[in-house]
């Protein structure tokens, strides 16, 4: 069985077929891609180059997440889909 999209799950959860916690526990089983393929979250610096944001937990080892580390991780990732823009890569 393959991995469901982020567009795939953001639709699905948009028509009410899944739940926000039946999306996080789908996200922790690795059932669910967790980004979009040749698109990226970038920012500008003042010089006008791009940067990507990012966020992870470090020493994490292969331990679940908690609850506060889902919480933590959808807040920082709704602050960045804020105050970033998508960029599609060309390869």
């Amino acid at each position: 069985m393959g991995k469901l999209t982020v567009a795939e799950v953001e639709s699905l959860q948009k028509e009410g077929v899944l739940s926000k916690a039946s999306v996080e526990e789908m996200q922790d089983k690795g059932l669910v891609s967790s980004r979009t393929r040749n698109a990226k979250r970038v920012m500008k610096t003042k010089n006008g180059t791009y940067v990507t944001p990012q966020f992870y937990f470090q020493g994490l080892n292969g331990n679940e997440y908690s609850k506060k580390m889902r919480e933590l991780r959808d807040a920082v990732q709704d602050a960045i889909e804020k105050h970033t823009t998508i960029v599609k890569n060309n390869k």
